[in-house]
């Protein structure tokens, strides 16, 4: 006696399943031939694989599900680099994810930094900002464009007083300038800040 599952919703009847032990075969002979439907799944019991009959009921073919093919890429261009059989991964995934290589920090002075980059820290100068007043900080970078959008952070380099927050970033062709506040009820920075950032692709 063959048994086999179908499993249901309501009264509407799905795909049956087929319990196997062990790979099945294919053709006129082979599993479940002349038995199992166009379509119908077949659960190999030892080695927990699916299978689906995409032959005939008289001549079943079994087509292992979830294999998890990958397609080759072997020519064209991807965000600038070329692609082929010998194209490193990790060109393409800098590419694709503009991941940077390199030292990532700049130290400012009069309230500006160049890093080229589109991940990094900047220090700042020595502070004295006094609470409620601002300091800003300009970066002149060129994997910045005007519609990317920056996030930034920043906390204590030096400093130990006062509290920074930031409070705007704004993004030009090869710049950004970053807004930081001393939110500080009544004390002044008192040394230098870090301000970190990251660019995101439009």
């Amino acid at each position: 006696m063959l048994d086999f599952w179908v499993p249901s919703r309501g009264a509407v009847a799905l795909i049956p399943v087929w319990p196997h032990a062990g790979a099945p075969t294919g053709g006129t002979s082979g599993t479940f031939a002349g038995i199992i439907g166009i379509g119908d799944l077949l659960v190999d019991t030892t080695n927990a694989v699916t299978y689906q009959n995409t032959g005939t009921q008289a001549s079943p073919t079994y087509t292992q599900l979830g294999t998890g093919a990958s397609v080759a890429i072997t020519g064209g261009t991807i965000d600038g680099v070329t692609a082929g059989a010998t194209t490193p991964l990790v060109a393409l995934t800098a590419a694709l994810l503009h991941v940077d290589s390199g030292t990532k920090t700049a130290t400012a002075a009069a309230g500006a930094a160049t890093l080229n980059k589109s991940a990094g820290v900047i220090t700042s100068e020595a502070l004295t900002t006094v609470a409620g007043a601002t300091y800003t900080l300009t970066i002149t970078d060129s994997d910045v464009a005007a519609a990317d959008q920056v996030m930034a952070s920043v906390q204590y380099g030096t400093a130990t007083t006062g509290t920074p927050a930031i409070a705007t970033v704004a993004t030009a062709a090869g710049s950004v300038v970053i807004v930081v506040q001393n939110i500080h009820a009544s004390a002044a920075l008192n040394g230098t800040i870090k301000v970190s950032f990251v660019v995101f692709k439009n």
